[in-house]
């Protein structure tokens, strides 16, 4: 299932608003909102909510389409919920509505992000293979491995050494979540000497023509993230990938030869 993130809309003969509600966090505060936004008969095209348990606040956050209101109205009768404590509403201009509200983008656990199409991230990965070649290749291969140890550590750090080596498949479906690749399967051999690794749909090979493996910079971020995990030096190699014309891209990782 596809996950959408607004970020704008545009149609000149449609009118737009944004609408950002500061919340109580408590149960029931998000039904008590939804009913007034229900009562307005808003086209609601998309939304997000976000919660911070420890100053006992949230925040639910939707692009929506309507003819009928102003800001200010949307505003007042959406102020009117006892559980909202503050109301944001933004209207289109020309048809035009984009995210000013938001920043920084951030993942769920408070990390800065940045978002960008992965078609363009695809053509900056394989520039760098078209201008350098096998060069421009090591040089993906060692910045994707500075990467997955950086992403390693973080979640090394949140969920501890002994979860993921229990739950490794659903571990690496964060790379599903973020986009990357669909997570086909991930497993190891006992001892933790191999961990393979199926990848489908991967973002740095989708629409590429190659003869030989794409995935430099997945295959390194791969490479960094289980050294990180396992504490000791791992190296990945890719055996089918989808560049190639396979239905996947397949990576074996093994500890790396003293």
């Amino acid at each position: 299932m596809r996950k959408d993130v607004n970020v704008c809309l545009f149609d000149p003969a449609r009118k737009y608003f944004q609408i950002v509600l500061e919340l109580e966090n408590v149960p029931g505060a998000l039904k008590s909102a939804m009913e007034v936004i229900h009562g307005l008969d808003l086209n609601i095209l998309g939304s997000f909510t976000s919660a911070d348990s420890a100053a006992r606040v949230g925040v639910w956050s939707g692009f929506v389409e309507d003819g009928e209101y102003t800001a200010q109205d949307l505003k007042r009768k959406l102020g009117a919920s006892p559980a909202v404590h503050d109301a944001i509403v933004m209207e289109s201009n020309n048809g035009f509505l984009v995210d000013s509200v938001h920043f920084p983008v951030a993942f769920n656990n408070g990390t800065r992000a940045i978002m960008m199409g992965a078609g363009a991230a695809a053509n900056m990965l394989s520039t760098m293979n078209e201008r350098f070649g096998t060069g421009g290749n090591v040089i993906l291969h060692e910045e994707g491995k500075t990467y997955g140890r950086e992403l390693g550590r973080e979640y090394l750090l949140r969920l501890g050494a002994d979860f993921i080596m229990a739950n490794l498949e659903d571990v690496v479906k964060l790379y599903q979540a973020l986009g990357w690749f669909r997570v086909e399967g991930a497993k190891a051999a006992p001892g933790w000497e191999r961990v393979s690794v199926r990848a489908a749909d991967s973002f740095e090979c989708a629409g590429v023509e190659a003869k030989v493996p794409h995935s430099h910079f997945v295959r390194g971020h791969l490479e960094g993230m289980l050294t990180v995990w396992l504490g000791k030096p791992m190296e990945c190699r890719e055996a089918l990938c989808i560049a190639k014309g396979d239905e996947v891209c397949e990576f074996t990782l093994t500890p790396r030869a003293p």
